[in-house]
């Protein structure tokens, strides 16, 4: 299964939780999943945030490699689920493309920490990582 997490600049919020998610399959033994990440106004190629970057060190994860990448058709066609970070994300989506696979989004939505403090990020992260642990949980059951 492929999974594509969704935000704005693809450089704080969905690279995050691409990186969380991987992070939380392997330790809860769901296998076969890849998490991919992009923006639905992205300047290809901006590594993450250094935000972001610090929020998932303090967590042994690392985002370096990262690179931003903007949502296009041909990257959905190779996803099987879009996880939004917000409704508005999602509503973005299916205004620009057709199909799009099956949409998630995080409830309550993650504000941007964008030019916040390493603390905003913090919060960002492990607002997150909440859901995100609640959702491996029910992808492990069905497994």
């Amino acid at each position: 299964m492929t999974i594509l997490f969704v935000c704005t600049g693809n450089t704080c919020r969905s690279p995050m939780a691409a990186c969380m998610m991987e992070n939380l399959c392997r330790q809860h033994g769901v296998s076969e999943i890849r998490c991919l990440s992009a923006g639905v106004d992205a300047w290809d190629g901006q590594p993450a945030s250094s935000g972001a970057q610090h929020a998932m060190q303090q967590r042994g994860l690392s985002l370096a490699t990262h690179r931003s990448q903007t949502v296009t058709q041909e990257l959905l066609n190779q996803t099987d689920l879009v996880f939004c970070v917000s409704p508005r994300h999602r509503d973005a989506l299916q205004y620009r493309f057709a199909p799009v696979p099956p949409i998630h989004c995080f409830q309550p939505a993650i504000p941007d920490p964008f030019g916040g403090s390493d603390a905003e990020y913090e919060l960002c992260a492990a607002a997150m990582e909440q859901q995100l642990k609640a959702f491996v949980q029910q992808l492990g059951h069905q497994a």
